[in-house]
């Protein structure tokens, strides 16, 4: 259809233009990041219909938005992102319309002296607790038994003490919170 070509022109990259005015659509997405371009897509593709989508920047993808500078360096004109999926069916799709830069990311954080891997894994709790759990499930019970029970989850303290119990969130996630949002 005209919008699923539409829509690979958006999506390969090229600059935006505006739409032709008096066409008629079956939708209008409000929204050209994540959420507005699969959308957008997939109603096209997947239904045939036509669909407007419209964005106050002149670019789709969000603040997932890389372009050349004036001295042909790719930047993050939002700052860095970095996506994440275990899904095998959300990254074909997603490669279908992007090439990918192999990343890994690595953090360690620093507690009582020892570097731990963050997020919290079975290394993080055998380093800090002196364990030599073997699998997840070890060390799913194991964190099951640090848990704290929390009558009413009201904040991201309550969902974390009730999951991890209270150490580890004043270890890793109290100070983190503070830093990130002065909360």
């Amino acid at each position: 259809t005209a919008m699923a070509t539409e829509i690979d022109r958006i999506l390969s990259g090229k600059k935006y233009a505006p739409a032709p005015k008096r066409e008629r659509y079956d939708t209008l997405i409000v929204g050209a990041g994540f959420a507005g371009a699969v959308l957008a897509e997939r109603l096209a593709n997947d239904s045939g219909q036509r669909v407007l989508v419209v964005d106050r920047r002149p670019h789709i993808g969000g603040n997932a938005y890389d372009e050349h500078d004036a001295a042909g360096v790719l930047i993050h004109r939002y700052g860095p992102h970095i996506f994440h999926t275990n899904s095998a069916d959300v990254f074909d799709y997603l490669s279908r319309f992007t090439e990918w830069r192999s990343y890994e990311h690595r953090v360690l954080a620093s507690v009582d002296d020892k570097l731990v891997p963050m997020p919290i894994n079975r290394t993080t709790l055998n380093a800090l607790y002196g364990l030599s759990l073997e699998n997840d499930a070890e060390a799913a019970a194991f964190l099951a038994s640090r848990a704290e029970p929390v009558e009413d989850i009201r904040t991201s303290e309550d969902v974390v003490v009730a999951a991890v119990g209270r150490d580890l969130y004043e270890t890793f996630f109290r100070g983190y919170t503070r830093k990130q949002w002065g909360l």
